[in-house]
């Protein structure tokens, strides 16, 4: 992975349920989380965007659009992952 680590089970898991839509806010991200991966549904929001945040600088994720229900995240090219 070009002298990278690999990314873990729960960042591995927000690609994954981003892949599946367009662009999704952070609650609905959230929600979506903990609906697929119990593993997931202890995480706060908070904890979710720093997640955000960390694929972000890697190039994988970026945000979108500006909504009144916040910010909507979406994959790059890059963060495509296969369905």
């Amino acid at each position: 992975m070009e002298g990278r680590n690999p990314l873990d089970p729960i960042d591995r898991t927000i690609l994954r349920v981003l892949s599946l839509y367009e662009d999704l806010d952070l609650l609905q991200l959230w929600y979506e989380l903990g609906e697929s991966d119990k593993s997931v549904a202890h995480m706060t929001k908070e904890d979710i965007l720093e997640r955000l945040k960390s694929l972000k600088s890697q190039g994988l994720v970026q945000p979108i659009k500006e909504s009144e229900s916040g910010t909507r995240w979406g994959l790059t090219l890059k963060g495509k992952v296969e369905r």
